[in-house]
């Protein structure tokens, strides 16, 4: 009687850590799959298209916007949608309104590492006090899904432009005085030479009388 009551015992705690077991293995798979979903998404997240934007004073002349994709795959079906009130703040008869308002019909694509800039004007649209804040969205896709981001720029609180000469703007200033220089010794050296043959003649005219 002992035995049968000892073997019921023993069965009873055999099942209930069986049922632990089961639990706890449940638990492990439910994290397991929980870690796996979140893998793939970090995956993805990390090897996609993405585009950023950033303002641009282009040659110290011309204002814009810069899109580059610096994400890990194609960009494609790329499209930027200026909100109306921006480009209404331009000036009617300025050639730069005229191309943004066609900027919504256009679609291209970047690839890895490359840019696609949209300008708004040149040096007198930092002047334009009627101009509204930068905004709109910009839609893409990649071979995974298609992406839309809204993007905002006030020029009024944008950090100050300065007007710093870079190397090659150096560099250039170097070559025009070089050029400079060299202009004005080829002028002389011609000067020269035609005192030299005004010489000549003289002294050949001398000659034959």
């Amino acid at each position: 009687m002992i035995t049968d009551w000892l073997m019921v015992a023993i069965t009873a705690v055999y099942v209930v850590a069986t049922i632990f077991i089961c639990r706890a293995n449940i638990k492990s798979a439910d994290a397991t799959r929980e870690q796996v979903a979140e893998a793939k998404r970090q995956y993805e997240e990390e090897h996609r298209a993405y585009i950023s934007y950033e303002f641009i004073y282009e040659r110290r002349a011309f204002y814009g916007m810069r899109f580059t994709n610096h994400g890990r795959r194609v960009a494609t079906n790329v499209q930027v949608l200026l909100k109306q009130e921006f480009i209404d703040s331009l000036p009617p008869n300025s050639s730069f309104r005229s191309s943004l308002l066609t900027l919504k019909e256009r679609e291209f694509t970047l690839g890895i590492g490359q840019s696609y800039d949209i300008y708004f004007g040149g040096n007198e649209f930092s002047s334009n006090s009627n101009k509204q804040p930068i905004e709109g969205t910009i839609v893409y896709s990649d071979a995974q899904k298609t992406y839309s981001e809204t993007f905002y720029i006030d020029f009024e609180k944008y950090a100050a432009i300065f007007t710093v000469d870079s190397d090659a703007d150096a560099l250039v200033d170097v070559l025009k005085k070089q050029h400079k220089e060299l202009t004005a010794i080829k002028r002389e050296l011609q000067q020269i030479r035609l005192k030299l043959a005004s010489v000549q003649t003289a002294e050949e005219g001398a000659k034959e009388e």
